[in-house]
Parts: structure tokens; C-alpha cells; sequence
């Protein structure tokens, strides 16, 4: 008798430790994984918020004027205006303008309707200024990408 109760007790405490080693063996990976879905669905929120229109682009020179709303569900932070990205297209050429660089092409922009905050707030509007070497008379399509991937994009002549 005394033999099975020694067996049932080391069985039972063996048990104990297997399921103690596999709960810290597994929730490590658990808590890792949802801390991955929840780094996606931030990012699916922010692109799903944000939205943007170009409403008016004025070619004078060499320079390119484009004015784009906020026309999304968030703020954007001025700070992340550094990671956009501006193309400008022509049949045969194309730009990618630096941001605020101190050579020819750059681009930067001046909050137009807004207050002096560090957010692009939902209905204010952007203007940007880019600087070209030279601009010949033609066709040109130009793109705008946000730093989170959403874009926008227009024609225009010169």
C-alpha cells in the first residue's frame, strides 16, 4: 500500500513540473504573438484613418506649387512629413525630390489653413513647394505617399 501512494505521489509531482515547464515554455511565445497582431492592427489603423487629396497644383518655373488635404479620419504628425515621399512623373523623365534637401530637386511645405500645432489635423491643408533644376512645358503626373504607404496622385501641365 505504502509503495503506491510513493509512486502516486511522485507521479503527480512530475506531472506538476511537465506542466509547470510547458506553460513557461509556451505563454513566452503566446504574449510574443499577440504583440505582433497588435503591432498589425495599429498600422491597418493608421492606413485605414488616413486619407488624402490633392485640391490644387500650380506650376510656376522651375517650381511646382501642390496644396493636399487631410482629408482622413486622423491627424497626421508633422513630424512624420520627413518619411513622405513625392514622384513626379513625364514622359521622359522623373523626379524624387529630397525633403527639405539643400540640393535641386527638394521639396517642402508650409501648413496653409491650419493652427501652429505639430499635427496636420483632419480638414487643414498642406503646400508644397518643389524645386526642380528645370521644368520643360508638358505633361506631368504627380504622386504623394504618406509615411504609412497611403498615396495620392494628379496630372497636370505646364
Amino acid at each position: 500500500m505504502s509503495k503506491e501512494v510513493i509512486t502516486s505521489a511522485i507521479l503527480i509531482i512530475v506531472s506538476v513540473i511537465a506542466v509547470v515547464s510547458f506553460v513557461n515554455a509556451i505563454l513566452p511565445s503566446v504574449y510574443g504573438l499577440s504583440e505582433s497582431y497588435n503591432s498589425v492592427a495599429r498600422t491597418m489603423e493608421d492606413q485605414f484613418k488616413s486619407d488624402i487629396d490633392i485640391i490644387f497644383i500650380y506650376p510656376e518655373g522651375n517650381d511646382v506649387f501642390v496644396w493636399v488635404k487631410n482629408v482622413g479620419s486622423s491627424n497626421i504628425p508633422l513630424s512624420q512629413l520627413q518619411f513622405c515621399d513625392v514622384f513626379l512623373l513625364s514622359s521622359s523623365n522623373y523626379w524624387n525630390p529630397g525633403f527639405e534637401s539643400a540640393l535641386s530637386p527638394s521639396w517642402v511645405y508650409t501648413l496653409e489653413n491650419g493652427d501652429s500645432g505639430d499635427t496636420w489635423n483632419r480638414g487643414e491643408t498642406i503646400k508644397i513647394a518643389i524645386n526642380l533644376d528645370s521644368l520643360p512645358a508638358g505633361t506631368y503626373k504627380i504622386s504623394f505617399f504618406l509615411y504609412n504607404g497611403i498615396s495620392v496622385s494628379d496630372t497636370f501641365s505646364k
